[in-house]
């Protein structure tokens, strides 16, 4: 069986990695398990805990991820990240790049050059495709692929 050792950026309370642990394929031989997570909050944290990993709850990183020390992160092969929408949403103020929450994608970047997981899923809002007219949309996408991965369209 091959395994996929995932890790999460912006955790929230693991609705991405309940989908993942959960996920079963007809014909195929394959499981995703948690390997670790973070999130700046506090309760979202102790919440992804009880709903993902109560037997690990030291693997959920309860840190700003502009704080944390990601040369510390375990190894993974898959990366899940739906990083914060606020700046992109269409019921937001719509700041996009330029906001608070809008440059933290680099973050999942920065970890898919730093531990080259074999995929990754980068989760976020309508509003991110037509940020900027496209601009930031087409700029994530290209540091993504720079990054060694094929995105599809």
């Amino acid at each position: 069986m091959t395994r996929f050792r995932m890790g999460e950026l912006f955790c929230g309370p693991g609705g991405l990695a309940y989908g993942a642990v959960t996920a079963r394929c007809k014909n195929t031989d394959f499981e995703i398990v948690h390997e670790w997570a973070t999130d700046y909050d506090k309760d979202t944290c102790d919440t992804y805990i009880y709903n993902i990993c109560k037997d690990t709850p030291e693997s959920v990183i309860h840190e700003d991820i502009r704080k944390l020390d990601l040369q510390k992160l375990k190894p993974i092969d898959a990366l899940a990240f739906g990083f914060p929408c606020n700046d992109y949403s269409v019921v937001g103020e719509q700041k996009g790049i330029d906001g608070q929450f809008g440059p933290l994608y680099t973050y999942g970047i920065k970890v898919l050059k730093l531990c080259q997981p074999q995929w990754f899923l980068a989760e976020n809002v309508g509003g991110l495709k037509n940020a900027d007219g496209g601009k930031t949309f087409n700029k994530i996408i290209k540091e993504m692929c720079t990054s060694g991965y094929t995105v599809p369209l």
